[in-house]
């Protein structure tokens, strides 16, 4: 019976299949075929393509040797791969109807939930659980372009959803907690200026003059 798959890139990269850690997929290349595969499961994706994304400066005929032998290798490493990955001679596809979490889809759908809901405390609760899901940068010590232009999109989703978070607090009154989230965004960015207006304000509302 295949296991469920747990799938982190969000931060650091970390596979878990069933109760077990992966210690396996530690090298780059089996993390962008991953990823990419993951973050593109809707449909089929050119082997070609693939190919050229991952060796952009190789030859054509290297560069999908390459994939064949990394496919090879991430066949041998991962379990059950034959229920989670799907291939053919053109195209190559994770399998969306397999027994998988990915963080990065979860953080979508909070993000889609808390879009729909109209009840401020839906709301909240669906921004909390995205930010929660949040764990870092999509993939961070990979350099890919297309990786790069997405960890971009992702974390700029991940500074609105904060904003959204600490604004639905204020209205509730609950200014401890939108401080909290306010330090997250000065953590990330500590020339955000807009969020040390918005630290001062509520400083000021939650009685701290200083």
């Amino acid at each position: 019976m295949t296991k469920l798959l747990q799938i982190q890139l969000l931060g650091d990269f970390r596979v878990v299949y069933g109760d077990e850690p992966l210690t396996t997929l530690n090298a780059e290349r089996p993390q962008s075929l991953l990823a990419y595969l993951l973050l593109h499961r809707s449909a089929p994706q050119s082997r070609q393509y693939i190919a050229f994304l991952l060796w952009p400066d190789s030859s054509e005929s290297q560069a999908r040797s390459n994939l064949r032998n990394l496919l090879h290798g991430l066949r041998q490493t991962l379990p059950d791969a034959h229920t989670f990955l799907l291939a053919d001679t053109l195209t190559l596809q994770w399998n969306p109807a397999a027994p998988f979490v990915l963080d990065v889809a979860t953080f979508d759908a909070a993000l889609a939930q808390a879009e729909q809901a109209t009840d401020p405390t839906e709301v909240q609760h669906h921004l909390e659980t995205a930010i929660e899901r949040y764990g870092g940068d999509l993939l961070p010590g990979n350099y890919d372009d297309w990786i790069l232009a997405l960890r971009e999109e992702l974390r700029r989703r991940q500074v609105d959803a904060l904003y959204q978070l600490v604004e639905c607090l204020e209205k509730a009154a609950d200014y401890r907690a939108a401080l909290r989230y306010v330090q997250r965004l000065l953590h990330q960015d500590p020339l955000d200026e807009a969020a040390y207006m918005l630290q001062m304000r509520l400083c000021a509302l939650s009685g701290d003059r200083t």
